[in-house]
């Protein structure tokens, strides 16, 4: 008998995971929004066999429950929840930040219930279920987070969450939950930090549209994160503001080694061998995330 996966959150990531989930795989899916006209369309789709806005159904109907709001609110609403879960029922979630659902987590999940984090590394500037779809996951890196000290973790159940995401075409990576967050400090959350401001020093002041007319490709794909939803990426950021600040100081550090390169009197040999050493670290990033395969 398949078990049923229940989606908290029916957005971008949510919808598309629901919708990979009966595309792909024999679970069954049951979803929860805050809209009714968002359960409607997911019904309506065949994505979900039922949806709720109240999750109080959702949580009753689940094998597996699925927090995919942003971070503070997945741990509010998992602390006011959490007396509904029962024993070898999974809790797991797919937020960017750990830290706040983590501690939500350990301060209130009943005893016998078990917790596995994961997080799919997908996603768009783009929201919404609307723009959801099956195949956001293909190709992208699905992290599975150990705590193996925990009484609640279960090897067991993150190898069945590791073979959910190679069944919707992810590649899986196995981190340390308490490391999670300073790693995609650096390349997630820090990134569209930069992205914004970028955006601001460039098209933030009364010649700001002018620059933005002259603009070209470069300037978009540095800046495209940055039209993301500010409220989501709030919760992100801020909630995971220690491990960004000790990045913008690296950049920082790395701003000015970078102006020393540029005062240097050599014809900008420095500066080339600069760009050469980021290039070649550059050239590796499809090979590392599995976009491109060793022959």
């Amino acid at each position: 008998m398949s078990k049923t996966v229940g989606i908290i959150g029916l957005g971008l990531l949510g919808g598309s995971l629901a919708k990979a989930l009966k595309a792909y795989t024999d679970y069954e899916v049951v979803g929860y929004a805050r809209r009714q006209e968002v359960c409607d369309a997911a019904i309506q789709d065949g994505v979900v066999k039922a949806a709720w806005t109240e999750v109080e159904p959702l949580i009753e109907s689940s094998d597996i429950v699925v927090f995919s709001l942003p971070p503070d609110t997945n741990a509010r609403l998992f602390t006011e929840t959490a007396h509904l879960f029962r024993p070898k029922q999974v809790v797991t979630d797919v937020s960017s930040a750990k830290e706040n659902f983590l501690r939500a987590v350990y301060e209130s999940i009943p005893k016998g219930t078990i917790f596995v984090s994961v997080h799919p590394m997908a996603g768009s500037e783009k929201g919404g279920y609307e723009v959801s779809h099956k195949n956001l996951f293909k190709g992208m890196g699905w992290i599975v987070l150990e705590d193996k000290a925990s009484e609640v973790y279960s090897e067991e159940v993150a190898e069945e969450l590791a073979e959910m995401g190679r069944a919707v075409g992810s590649r899986i990576e196995f981190v340390d939950i308490y490391a999670h967050d300073e790693y995609l400090a650096m390349v997630s959350h820090m990134p569209h930090l930069l992205a914004a401001i970028l955006t601001q020093v460039s098209g933030g002041d009364e010649l700001g549209e002018l620059r933005m007319r002259l603009s070209a490709g470069g300037f978009r794909d540095c800046t495209r994160v940055a039209g993301g939803l500010p409220s989501m990426w709030r919760e992100i950021i801020y909630g995971n503001r220690r491990n960004v600040i000790e990045g913008l100081t690296r950049i920082e550090a790395e701003i000015q080694r970078v102006k020393e390169v540029l005062s240097q009197d050599d014809e900008g040999q420095a500066l080339e061998s600069y760009l050469e050493c980021s290039r070649d670290i550059r050239t590796k990033l499809p090979y590392l995330t599995g976009q491109i395969k060793d022959s």
